[in-house]
């Protein structure tokens, strides 16, 4: 946990000494409280057996990962549409796993936080613009 919101909830800080977050290469994750984990591991849990259940029933509108959820209805109606956005979105789902894989190696090996590393990435858009803006002044 950040320290500011750490702070805000009289909470312990989750961040080690140089701002890198509790991961298996980088150590901490004896800070992070088991119920946690047994939430996590809850909530999996049954959105897992909710799937299976799901898949069991059949249907013809059951196919893998959709578990009837999407409230802002992303998802099209035509079947070519549909097919196009499946496969994006694995592939969007993949790629985004190798960019986290990215920064725990980069974490690992350099010693140094992302956040600090690389901090455009992670400040308010707003700023970001602000700072293309008065850039290009």
């Amino acid at each position: 946990m950040d320290r500011n919101i750490a702070d805000f909830f009289n909470a312990p800080a989750l961040l080690d000494a140089g701002d890198r977050v509790p991961s298996v290469l980088n150590g901490g994750m004896e800070r992070i409280h088991p119920q946690f984990w047994g939430c996590c591991l809850g909530l999996c849990a049954a959105i897992d057996m909710y799937g299976v259940a799901k898949a069991r029933r059949g249907g013809a509108d059951y196919f893998p990962g959709n578990l009837g959820f999407d409230p802002l209805n992303f998802f099209p109606e035509d079947k070519e549409s549909q097919e196009r956005v499946k496969l994006a979105e694995i592939k969007h789902g993949r790629t985004a796993m190798l960019g986290v894989l990215g920064y725990i190696v980069e974490e690992y090996t350099t010693k140094m936080a992302v956040i600090d590393d690389t901090p455009i990435l992670f400040q308010p858009i707003t700023e970001t613009m602000e700072e293309a803006l008065l850039g290009t002044i």
